[in-house]
């Protein structure tokens, strides 16, 4: 649009519409001459409205006019001044009254015979938002890595400390200058070193993408401390290169706590053992000369047997929880299970330490049964273990075939009455037995809350 009394400004007009950013031309009194699209949608104003009037007006915030004024004066003046042919950032004035940052370079010109200023305006609210929030996001960030209750540590590519939090400081007891002159293998317990090395060159050949240890580090006053590592790896773009990060935990308490526990363990492992040796010998003596017969002292040293077997299973499970087939196996490892006569199936489950003892007992009493009189008295016969869950139950089923007929005993044995009364008593148990003339059947059904974990 033509501005009246200047004809040379509608000759600028079409490069004015075509440039990327708002573009202002302004007389040296300080009078809008020029005004492009961007200019209007940036600040509001239309080209009209724009045109014809002081520019301090439209898009400088009041606070910032009176040194517009006093800038404009100087450079007409003298020639000079501070905001020419640079690039600044400053506040503008939107038509709405709201204030927001600009980018702005302004240059000036000659055209027509009189002296014009073209101010280039850039709209940066967008980039400086951004940049707030990642002020704030790294100082969240730093905030976290600084204060955190774990040791965070960066290392370069030959494993040497490129930056650490205080915490990492604190565990190893290196100030983080020295760590800064030193590798995470420098720290390392030597009989740590190699596995931690090979880990680390694995994840950076790509191998794998980040691994977790348990290790020594000897701290710089020589107290050996455990820490648990989890190692990551940030792959670099073309411009930055690659690192590791480092995250430990200091887990010498708990290594400390394991090991007592272990060699409390073998203390009591050890004790049981010798407590049942001394009732076996205890035994021989009190039933040695003919005081009961041989097949009865059998039976005890049977019993004793499978409570040791189901003590040394705990031992090894640390007290805690043992796979019912490694209960079941170490039950009727005596009776010949690998042989075939005996087949196990179910799924894993894990028993608690009183359901692993009592299990073990009923289950070698049912197999003792079967290998006097049932199905593991003779070369045919089979015996099937099965167990299943449901989401109440644990149910085991013993079923004996093969063998030869069976008949219901007379009177109640030792073995029935431990099925009968001791597993229902410790295991709230069900317990059914079947004295079929095909073969022998038992079924226990236990609660899920007094053999699971």
């Amino acid at each position: 649009m033509e501005v009246p009394g200047e004809p040379w400004i509608a000759d600028l007009t079409p490069i004015l519409d075509t440039a990327l950013d708002a573009v202002v031309v302004m007389t040296e009194d300080g009078v809008v001459a020029g005004w492009n699209a961007i200019a209007e949608s940036t600040f509001g104003w239309s080209r009209d409205e724009a045109i014809g009037r002081q520019l301090s007006e439209l898009i400088i915030p009041p606070g910032y006019r009176e040194a517009h004024h006093r800038g404009l004066a100087h450079y007409v003046a003298t020639g000079e001044g501070p905001l020419l042919n640079r690039r600044v950032e400053i506040v503008g004035l939107r038509s709405t009254g709201d204030e927001f940052p600009i980018e702005l370079s302004i240059t000036s010109t000659d055209l027509a015979g009189e002296r014009l200023f073209l101010g280039f305006l850039r709209d940066i609210s967008s980039r400086k938002a951004a940049e707030t929030a990642l002020r704030e996001s790294e100082a969240r960030l730093a905030a976290t890595y600084n204060h955190a209750l774990v040791g965070i540590a960066e290392i370069d590519r030959s494993g040497r400390f490129l930056r650490a939090n205080g915490q990492y400081s604190v565990m190893t007891g290196y100030s983080l200058d020295e760590l800064r002159e030193m590798t995470f293998l420098d720290i390392t317990h030597p009989a740590d070193v190699e596995k931690d090395r090979a880990l680390f060159e694995r994840q950076w050949s790509g191998a794998t993408k980040g691994y977790t240890l348990e290790k020594r580090y000897v701290r710089k006053d020589g107290d050996i401390i455990w820490v648990e590592v989890a190692a990551s790896l940030v792959r670099g773009d073309e411009s930055s290169e690659a690192f590791g990060v480092r995250i430990l935990r200091d887990i010498t308490d708990k290594k400390r706590a394991e090991e007592q526990q272990r060699l409390l363990l073998n203390e009591l492992n050890h004790r049981v053992k010798n407590t049942l040796t001394v009732v076996q010998g205890l035994a021989h003596q009190t039933f040695k000369g003919g005081a009961v017969p041989p097949e009865l002292l059998r039976s005890f040293e049977g019993r004793l047997g499978a409570l040791a077997a189901a003590h040394n299973l705990l031992m090894k499970q640390t007290w805690e929880s043992t796979p019912i087939r490694s209960a079941v196996e170490a039950a009727l490892k005596p009776f010949h299970i690998c042989e075939g006569g005996i087949s196990l199936k179910g799924p894993a489950v894990l028993l608690t330490p009183s359901a692993t003892v009592t299990l073990t007992l009923a289950l070698h009493e049912l197999a003792t049964n079967a290998a006097k009189y049932g199905a593991l008295s003779n070369d045919e016969g089979r015996v099937a273990v099965q167990w299943s869950l449901d989401p109440e139950r644990l149910t085991i089923a013993w079923r004996e075939r093969g063998g030869p007929p069976v008949t219901k005993p007379a009177r109640t044995g030792f073995g029935t009455r431990l099925l009968q009364r001791a597993v229902a008593r410790d295991l709230g148990a069900a317990v059914t037995i079947d004295f079929a003339s095909t073969g022998l059947v038992c079924t226990i059904s236990a609660p899920l809350s007094r053999v699971v974990p």
